[in-house]
């Protein structure tokens, strides 16, 4: 009996287990006036107990959203596309320049220093995350 209310007890304590997703330091880069790609970068912090997973993105600004990493071929820096980014818990799963970053493919307008791009983040298990992320050239 004992040991059926202990697993009873961890069960439920595993389905209350969930990922704490929050996006900290959004920003987009900018780019040259006649370039139709750029890219979003941001720290994604998982503070909960159990891993989420970013499946997409979509933004305001571009047809096409890809998740990326730069990787390096043969002394070549490439990007390549990802499927999904898993951020573990307690994890701060970190998008910047020269490694996972959000593709923006097919801009639909020149970007200018300072506007602001909507950026929606599918999550796995924490839903849908809508993130403002400025212009800026760092």
């Amino acid at each position: 009996m004992k040991k059926l209310l202990l697993a009873m007890v961890l069960v439920s304590g595993a389905a209350f287990a969930k990922p704490e997703i929050a996006i900290k330091d959004p920003w987009v880069r900018l780019m040259p006036p006649t370039s139709k790609v750029s890219a979003a970068y941001m720290k994604i912090e998982n503070k909960g107990s159990s891993e989420d997973v970013l499946l997409w993105a979509k933004s305001s600004v571009s047809k096409i959203t890809q998740l990326h990493k730069t990787i390096t071929k043969n002394g070549v820096m490439k990007m390549v596309r990802v499927r999904k980014f898993v951020i573990k818990p307690g994890q701060t799963f970190i998008l910047k320049p020269g490694g996972y970053h959000i593709m923006l493919i097919d801009l639909k307008h020149p970007l200018k220093k300072g506007e602001k791009v909507t950026l929606w983040l599918k999550f796995k298990y924490s839903g849908m995350k809508k993130v403002i992320a400025p212009v800026e050239n760092r």
